[in-house]
């Protein structure tokens, strides 16, 4: 079928082909000490052979302090900039020290204690004197205690200018009302204090049945890390920590370096003996909190704080609603707007992401559970996403979770879209969770890549690639660089191949660039209810449950604020909001809305045709509404929705494009989008071990374009009634179609499996030599078990299996490959035949003629059986590595 090729349709095509570096892999590049030229040239070069396009500097705490910022590392800094702009890398500003960023490894606070972190501790008790005492970093302490030299001068935590911000006497329980609440600040003073705690004491006594509570705020006298509250702290990072950089890079400002990148901006998540009620941490304090809470709340500052830790009554969970909304606003402003301003008058783009306590789990705070994250620039994600001008969020391992999705839903409700995702590994060997994971595969890797991309990730940043593998036979986390949050990708033995990972996995990329995300559900994210409730209230684990059954069910769906939906339009009875269109919104166990507004569009959008359900808690409190008001859902569900509700909800729904049905329980991935001219996208990824079957149907017939991730190509457009597309295990497909008016009654097959004749199958199970690299001997060796089983436990790196095969029936063969850990290359005859990095490891050896040939198989693993020798992080097994189980010749059929 003839199809026009526009010119935005050749734009479109060429961008898939030869994707730009905003759809290729990014890394870190780990810093451990200020490189020589030479190390720059070969590094970088090497970095852009391997398909990366973005790469950022980070110093890591192998570096000295005192070499951070030196005059020798910022020349270091702009020699690797000016190399990578000869190469066509990009490169961004990694703004910090290690991370953590605003304290430039220390220089921040350096003749400024005012700017090290304050804090705000209480203590209640029915008695008249009481201390605080036992302060503690919990979060920094077990990342150890290299850490905590860091993050704290002669690693010792300790605190001055103690001083009492509000003291309250209240009933000890059963408050109805503030009136019952009795300020007494000015009456309790510190009394007594050192390095590690202070004492208090009020002026009275309290009466039988009230509790007295008092909250003292200090500063820290050691922390390196800053107050987020004072916008004074961030300029001075700004004046110390960036601007030295900028002034390096020169004329290399703002091509090509164009970006900085900001990480988990955050204080110290304390905890300390007297430590009660709601709130879970210390909080940051500043002497502009205050009026910022009292503006924000309608009540003064001590009722406030003490609705943070108790029950005060039916004003509860209002005023710590819009407590912590007056002091997520106050700390984004400060830090973030002083950072944009910034960015912006020196001509490059702010990104980064705050620490995201759901990073590795679906649940919003399934990550970081030890921590309260109202605390920190960690629960406000839309507000923080205004501040930026590209989305960047975190994630953690290589399983599917929630950072994506909400990274790509506040871009959207920001005026942008997509995201970069930041993937690091952390030990499952063993709780000292910066030893990482040398034991990635390619494999492993690619799937989380093409994951991401299908949950909203536009760009894939690796954490990371290293300057050095660090040093056998030390297994100290962080110092030694080896067990720097491992692995460091370019020293796997499989690096060579990570070239065929980032051209497939940018294109699809860039294949998804080209639509809107088809999302029939929308999900409110209840911000209020998780300032109000804390994190371990129901709403977080009700999205991770609404969004596994989504995905589970083939549905997409996106995260909308309050924001959102007060701008919404209702159309047929759907819903527009950040640029999507939705027939559903689902509450997650919302119990606190910021405002009637929302109300007001939930309704309309029902009385018009949409859809709106519930779980969990219901609606308890409107923070600007003079009585409570009740969501009108067409269905609630009391308890954790589970695959019926998902469902039914489904089942209620309009369809809109393409149908894609599923033979299997199991699923394929999917993502499905649509362009403006009527073509739709769709991305169907198995990421099991296990054939999956997809059947795709559009009215009467469609059109459609496979997209080949793998070669950049595509295909002229066939016409079917529906297609069935057979997915192999790790298969991914890229699918171009439209509607056709016209009737069409071609059935449609796509399948990369070679048709084979698997009677005539030839097992080469025998004769096999092996030699462990490219200058040892050759010894025998089973194919159908590992290497590291048979005298070679701790090698890594490139393994050659050799045969001497005899052909004797000439035929066009397939060499098929059931086991390989974990990649492979070739060669026949000493020709090369091909590489692969993942399943299936088939490979087409072409006409082969009767006679003696010579086949080779160079198989890598990964680091793990060499790097974690004789370390505590092994583990209770060896790594598998190479070959195990007997490679088969096939005969082509005709």
């Amino acid at each position: 079928m003839e199809q026009i090729r526009t010119e935005q349709d050749i734009g479109r095509r060429d961008l898939f082909e030869n994707p730009t570096a905003a759809f290729r892999p990014s890394a870190y590049w780990f810093w451990h000490s200020i490189p020589a030229e030479d190390v720059c040239h070969a590094q970088l070069a090497d970095f852009k052979q391997k398909g990366i396009g973005t790469i950022l500097i980070q110093a890591r705490l192998a570096m000295s302090r005192d070499d951070y910022l030196s005059p020798p590392f910022l020349d270091a800094y702009r020699v690797a900039a000016g190399i990578a702009g000869k190469l066509g890398l990009k490169l961004g500003i990694y703004d910090d020290y290690n991370w953590i960023s605003g304290h430039a490894g220390g220089r921040t606070v350096v003749d400024r204690d005012d700017l090290r972190e304050r804090h705000l501790f209480w203590s209640s008790s029915g008695e008249a004197r009481g201390e605080i005492s036992g302060i503690h970093p919990p979060f920094t302490r077990t990342m150890g205690p290299d850490i905590v030299a860091w993050q704290y001068e002669g690693s010792i935590v300790e605190w001055c200018q103690w001083t009492v911000e509000a003291a309250l006497l209240h009933p000890s329980v059963g408050i109805d009302s503030l009136d019952q609440v009795v300020d007494v600040t000015a009456r309790t003073f510190v009394v007594e204090s050192d390095r590690t705690s202070c004492s208090y004491l009020f002026e009275g006594v309290p009466d039988g049945g009230q509790v007295l509570t008092v909250f003292v705020s200090a500063r820290s006298r050691t922390s390196r890390l800053i107050n987020y509250l004072l916008p004074e702290a961030a300029e001075r990072f700004i004046e110390v920590g960036l601007d030295p950089l900028i002034e390096a890079l020169g004329d290399l400002v703002p091509d090509p370096v164009g970006f900085v990148f900001y990480d988990q901006p955050a204080a110290g998540f304390y905890k300390w003996s007297q430590i009660s009620g709601d709130l879970g941490n210390s909080l940051l304090y500043a002497p502009t909190l205050p009026d910022a809470v009292s503006r924000g709340t309608g009540e003064t500052f001590a009722r406030a704080l003490l609705a943070l830790v108790g029950d005060v009554g039916p004003e509860t969970l209002r005023l710590r609603a819009q407590f912590y909304a007056a002091y997520s606003a106050l700390m984004n402003e400060a830090f973030s707007g002083t950072l944009r301003r910034w960015a912006e008058g020196t001509g490059i783009v702010l990104t980064g992401h705050e620490i995201l306590p759901h990073v590795s789990s679906w649940s919003l705070n399934g990550g970081f559970t030890t921590i309260d994250p109202r605390v920190a620039l960690a629960v406000d994600f839309f507000g923080i996403d205004a501040y930026r001008h590209e989305t960047a969020v975190d994630s953690n391992n290589f399983v599917a979770q929630l950072a994506p999705k909400l990274g790509d839903s506040v871009a959207r409700s920001n005026g942008r879209s997509r995201c970069v995702v930041e993937t690091y590994a952390s030990a499952e060997r063993t709780p000292v969770r910066a030893a990482g994971q040398w034991e990635l595969t390619l494999e492993t890797m690619r799937a989380q890549a093409i994951r991401l991309h299908c949950l909203g990730s536009r760009q894939f940043l690796w954490h990371g690639v290293y300057q050095t593998d660090g040093r056998d036979g030390d297994p100290t986390p962080f110092s030694n660089p080896r067990f720097d949050f491992g692995p460091g990708i370019n020293f796997e033995p499989w690096w060579s191949y990570h070239d065929l990972f980032a051209e497939e996995t940018a294109r699809i990329s860039a294949f998804i660039e080209g639509a809107t995300p088809r999302t029939p559900v929308a999900i409110l994210y209840p911000l209020h209810t998780a300032f109000a409730e804390g994190p371990r209230h129901s709403h977080a684990t009700h999205i991770g449950a609404w969004c596994e059954g989504l995905l589970a069910e083939g549905c997409d769906f996106m995260f909308v604020s309050e924001a959102d939906l007060a701008t919404a339009t209702i159309e047929n009875g759907r819903l527009r909001a950040s640029g999507l269109v939705f027939d559903a919104v689902v509450l997650p166990s919302v119990t606190v809305l910021e405002t009637t507004k929302t109300l007001q569009t939930l309704a309309v959008f029902k009385a018009a045709g949409g859809v709106v359900w519930s779980s969990g808690d219901s609606l308890s409190a409107v923070c600007d509404g003079i009585t409570r008001e009740a969501v009108e859902v067409s269905m609630h569900i009391e308890r954790m929705p589970g695959d019926g509700d998902v469902g039914a909800l489904l089942r209620s729904l309009r369809s809109t494009g393409p149908d894609v049905a599923f033979h299997s329980v199991d699923k394929p991935w999917q993502w499905i989008g649509y362009e403006t001219d009527g073509w739709w996208r769709i991305v169907l990824f198995n990421d099991g071990s296990t054939e999956r079957v997809s059947e795709i149907s559009f009215g009467d017939g469609f059109e459609c374009e496979v997209w080949s991730a793998t070669t950049g190509t595509v295909n002229e457009v066939f016409a079917f009634e529906h297609l069935t597309v057979v997915l192999g295990p790790q298969d991914v497909r890229c699918l171009r179609l439209r509607q056709v008016p016209e009737t069409v009654a071609r059935e449609g097959h796509l399948s990369d499996q070679p048709v084979v004749d698997d009677g005539r199958a030839v097992p080469l199970v025998d004769d096999w030599s092996f030699a462990p690299g490219p200058d040892a001997e050759f010894v025998p060796i089973s194919v159908e078990t590992g290497w590291e089983m048979q005298g070679f436990a701790d090698f890594s790196g490139t393994g050659i299996y050799r045969l001497t095969l005899e052909i004797g029936d000439e035929a066009d063969w397939i060499l098929e490959l059931p086991a390989v850990d974990t990649v492979v290359t070739v060669r026949l005859d000493d020709r090369q035949i091909g590489r692969r990095g993942w399943r299936p490891y088939n490979f087409a050896l072409g006409r082969l003629t009767p006679g003696v040939h010579s086949l080779e198989l160079h198989v890598a693993n990964t680091a793990a059986n060499r790097y974690y020798k004789n370390t505590p992080y092994l583990g209770d097994s060896l790594d598998k590595s190479g070959l195990a189980a007997a490679p088969k010749l096939i005969p082509l059929t005709n």
